[in-house]
């Protein structure tokens, strides 16, 4: 961009001529300022021109103070600290004089006064008066442009003349009359808009460039938030003629929008809405730096919903077929399929199928090239894969068998993550049936990786169900599982967290078919369960999915009476029964609820301990009062509602757990808190003696019967 045309050559050693004539009229100081742009724009003088004290304030000053008055210098005088700007060892020049602040205030006076000409010749408004600091209309020449060819003489004259001929443009779009204003006129003043907006477009140009480049530091980016930049960007935008123009503007909203406070900004004044008809443009370069903007902006939950509701999404599909825009289209995609809704939307066309054919294509070969496009691409049918509609057109068409033979080919954890989360839907269940030899084989042999190993055990655990038509047990024998997974979830192997949670989970699943449970409890599964959850107590997802592996155990008679009679399991689930988890409370309940219904010693504690459980408020407050009360005789009888045995003789649904304390107290009224901490542990000592006594008579039980139970289970 050359703002000024036949410039004569400029000599850096008659700089101090040049400077000369910034101090007189406008016309003399447009020549300097654009001799002096000449040597700026030659790097090699950019050293000596900084250590001018004189000339860097006479040209500050000089854009203080003159901007206003004439377009051509303030685009001359701004374009030569951007040549400044492009090194940062010249920032702090710039900085100094303050002329990042001068230019965001030229670029706010110059979007404005670009408004009021569009009002004056579409809209026939009358032109806002300027406010008082702008100068009279008369003194503002007209920003001719300079001849193609001749001296500056020539141009001097040439511009005098015609400063008594013709008004400048700024006056005509101005002095018009709305009244006699004639169809030849108003295209007139649309072309001297025009004329004005290129010349206008040029200086904004080269000052947002330059703001851009001095905005490398953080605390110079600060103060341009403060002083509204995002807004001035946002209002630049609509210069859609202007694409050089389009471009830098979003460039800097992209720098910008990675701190918070702009991106806030940015979603308050609609910028989605304003990116939209960028995506349409021919320009590659600029949907390319509207789709990095967008890809920023998709951090935000909100503006993610945004995108959708004005129907981006097709768009971005598009860009998965162009070349050029296929990894940043990637990115949006994989972002907006975080939202479930969203997830289903993808299935109105035949994305996914086109996604899962790329995935095919690309997926572990040489000829990728873009590795990075590939992962994420990846990503993103793997979070698909969530949506049952998606997973049921991934899987068809011989599309799974692709994707297994591809997973175990290059042993990719990633793409078999894909495989484990089609297997979750119940569509696809059946066509797992063939590969469930593949799958556990390659948890067995030792070959795969860690992390494929926890991706097959999580899919074995989702196809290995009874309603499957799959014979687990034979799938346990033909493969040797059961070894496999006591290795795993055995405490003293300290293996990965995650492998071991996988472990439980598929220990779960086997528990379903009463062989294999079998086998597991005579391998030592039981045991090993329990001393995990002591372990990892603190882990939600490890403590459901043990508890759940209980459950299963407990829905066979024969393994159930091992379990309860055998390990400490029943005192666990008991102790779980008030856990924060709510999840973990149900499974918990209906676990105790067969123990329960089960013929032995624990019933009666799992009773007592519900009660204990539910009414924990009404009971620690009867304690505290009977503790005042009988403070002074410490040899006086516990009334009957605290003795263990009237809780352990009583029905406890009786209206007796409800009277009232005493005669003369307040009934007890108001909802129970199931959430209290300790609150199993409130009763007194002779509830805990009868407990322990019960647990005596209950190992007893089971040390004389032990090995009789130990052989008829699994016979």
């Amino acid at each position: 961009m050359s703002p000024v045309e036949s410039v004569p050559v400029a000599v850096l050693n008659c700089i101090d001529d040049y400077v000369e004539l910034l101090y007189d009229d406008i016309p003399e100081k447009i020549k300097g300022s654009a001799l002096i742009l000449q040597l700026a724009r030659n790097p090699d003088n950019l050293i000596e021109l900084a250590r001018n004290e004189a000339l860097l304030s006479a040209l500050s000053r000089v854009l203080r103070e003159e901007w206003k008055r004439s377009i051509e210098l303030s685009t001359n005088i701004v374009y030569t600290f951007f040549c400044f700007s492009t090194y940062n060892e010249f920032h702090p020049v710039i900085i100094q004089y303050k002329i990042g602040s001068l230019c965001m205030d030229v670029i706010d006076y110059e979007l404005k006064r670009y408004d009021q000409w569009k009002e004056k010749v579409e809209g026939k408004k009358q032109v806002l008066t300027p406010d008082k600091n702008e100068l009279p209309k008369s003194r503002i020449p007209e920003p001719k442009r300079r001849p193609k060819s001749g001296t500056w003489a020539v141009a001097d004259v040439n511009l005098q003349k015609s400063k008594s001929l013709v008004s400048s443009y700024h006056e005509d779009l101005c002095s018009a009359s709305d009244e006699f204003l004639s169809k030849s006129d108003e295209e007139q003043l649309k072309r001297k808009l025009k004329t004005l907006s290129k010349r206008q477009e040029q200086l904004l140009r080269v000052a947002f460039y330059m703001l851009l480049n001095i905005a490398d530091n953080v605390k110079v980016e600060e103060k341009m938030h403060k002083k509204d930049i995002v807004g001035l960007l946002i209002g630049a935008m609509e210069r859609h003629s202007n694409i050089d123009l389009l471009i830098l503007i979003v460039s800097f909203l992209q720098k910008l929008s990675i701190f918070v406070e702009n991106k806030n900004n940015m979603a308050a004044r609609s910028i989605i809405d304003k990116l939209a008809p960028l995506l349409d443009s021919s320009n590659a370069d600029l949907v390319n730096v509207t789709l990095k903007l967008l890809f920023n902006l998709t951090f935000d939950t909100k503006l993610r919903n945004k995108m959708v509701k004005i129907g981006l999404l097709p768009k971005f599909i598009q860009f998965t077929s162009d070349d050029k825009h296929i990894n940043l289209a990637m990115k949006i995609l994989y972002h907006l399929s975080m939202d479930d809704r969203v997830k289903l939307m993808f299935t109105q066309s035949d994305c996914v199928k086109l996604l899962t054919d790329m995935l095919l294509l690309n997926v572990g070969g040489e000829s990728s090239g873009s590795g990075g496009a590939t992962d994420v691409l990846l990503a993103l049918c793997i979070n698909l894969a969530w949506c049952e509609r998606a997973a049921n057109q991934m899987a068809a068409e011989g599309r799974l068998r692709e994707l297994l033979a591809r997973a175990f080919r290059h042993k990719n954890s990633m793409l078999m993550k894909l495989v484990r989360n089609l297997s979750h839907h119940s569509q696809n269940k059946a066509l797992f049936v063939e590969f469930v030899g593949d799958i556990a084989g390659a948890v067995t042999n030792g070959e795969a990786s860690e992390e494929f190993i926890v991706e097959c055990l999580g899919t074995l655990s989702n196809i290995l169900n009874p309603n499957n038509n799959i014979d687990i047990y034979a799938v346990v024998e033909r493969y040797n599982l059961i070894p496999r997974i006591m290795k795993i979830i055995n405490p003293d192997a300290a293996c990965a967290p995650e492998l071991v949670l996988e472990g439980v989970v598929c220990a779960g699943a086997l528990s379903g078919d009463e062989r294999a449970a079998a086998a597991l409890l005579r391998s030592g599964a039981a045991d090993a369960l329990v001393a995990l959850l002591r372990l990892r107590q603190a882990d939600d997802d490890h403590v459901l999915q043990t508890v759940f592996a209980f459950r299963q155990l407990l829905s066979h008679p024969r393994t159930a009476d091992y379990l309860v009679s055998r390990t400490e399991a029943p005192a666990y689930l008991i102790d779980l029964m008030q856990d924060k988890n709510a999840e973990i409370r149900k499974m918990c309940d209906t676990c105790l609820d067969i123990i329960s219904q089960m013929q032995n010693e624990w019933a009666v504690r799992i009773k007592v301990e519900r009660f204990r459980c539910h009414n924990g408020q009404w009971l620690s407050v009867v304690e505290t009062l009977g503790a005042e009360g009988s403070a002074g005789d410490a040899n006086d009888d516990l009334p009957p509602y605290l003795s263990a045995e009237y809780l352990t003789t009583h029905r406890l649904t009786t209206s007796d757990s409800q009277t009232s304390i005493n005669d003369d107290s307040d009934s007890f009224s108001g909802e129970l808190s199931i959430h209290r901490p300790n609150s199993r542990n409130i009763l007194d000592k002779h509830t805990d003696e009868l407990l322990s006594t019960m647990d005596t008579a209950l190992v007893k039980s089971i040390e004389n019967d032990a090995f009789e139970k130990d052989i008829n289970i699994f016979e």
